[in-house]
């Protein structure tokens, strides 16, 4: 009789457990917000493709699958309304080189005039930099050009890698403000900002959420794969560059997970 009883209790609970699971994976899927980037209406195709002259593939070392990559669109210009917007590449060696973050600024005449440089160390891995807030502004209404210069060998120039792309800092609509003004959620500011057309601020808002279960930066990178895959037939797509960088990314977090 004893016996009987606890296998009923014991089938209710799991019972539950298993409702309980579902309720709480339910919720999490209705709460989880994707970015789906559509790019400017109005599109630019950008001034510079420095992505273009990154002709070796591997990383410094020349044995890995992937290759530094501007985190940002290449077939249009990126556009931004942060005055000290996020800048996001990947970096596919294991072993730190000296790195340089370079930012210009485009003039009346189409030249670039260099306005930042930022020493930094490479990190395998997508990384980000933030611009100080306590260097000057950027300006609404401006177009700039960024890139990273990954240096294998410091003594040899000739054998670092390049890569960036040109962006264009643009007013924050007045509907988006209104909408931003409602939520502190960054999955739903970066799909705010991606519904928008604002690849760096989405980016940027991705890059901070905390579910690791869901990397949002991952999703955009889809969306942007999929805008870059028809290119000019002398350019190497960019879509085959990021679409690497999804896979091993996507594969680093589950064997983080698990």
């Amino acid at each position: 009789m004893l016996s009987k009883l606890t296998k009923i209790l014991k089938k209710r609970i799991d019972s539950k457990l298993v409702t309980s699971c579902i309720l709480v994976y339910s919720l999490v899927l209705g709460n989880t917000v994707l970015a789906e980037y559509r790019p400017p209406a109005d599109q630019k195709p950008p001034t510079t493709r420095t992505t273009s002259t990154v002709t070796r593939t591997g990383g410094c070392r020349g044995d890995q699958q992937t290759t530094l990559t501007a985190l940002a669109p290449q077939k249009h210009t990126g556009q931004t309304v942060s005055s000290h917007p996020t800048f996001a590449w990947f970096v596919p060696d294991t072993e730190s080189h000296p790195l340089e973050f370079r930012l210009y600024r485009y003039e009346a005449s189409g030249d670039r005039a260099l306005i930042q440089k930022i020493q930094l160390q490479s990190d395998r891995g997508i990384m980000s930099l933030s611009l100080p807030l306590d260097t000057p502004p950027l300006v609404t209404g401006q177009k700039y050009h960024w890139r990273v210069v990954l240096l294998c060998n410091p003594n040899r120039p000739s054998s670092a890698l390049v890569t960036g792309a040109d962006l264009d800092v643009v007013a924050t609509p007045h509907e988006l403000a209104s909408k931003l003004a409602t939520t502190n959620n960054p999955q739903q500011r970066s799909h705010l900002y991606a519904s928008a057309g604002l690849w760096y601020d989405a980016l940027s808002a991705a890059l901070t959420a905390t579910n690791t279960q869901q990397r949002l930066e991952l999703e955009l990178l889809e969306d942007l794969a999929q805008l870059e895959e028809v290119d000019d037939a002398h350019m190497v797509k960019y879509s085959s560059r990021i679409r690497p960088i999804i896979e091993l990314e996507r594969q680093q977090n589950t064997s983080y997970l698990y």
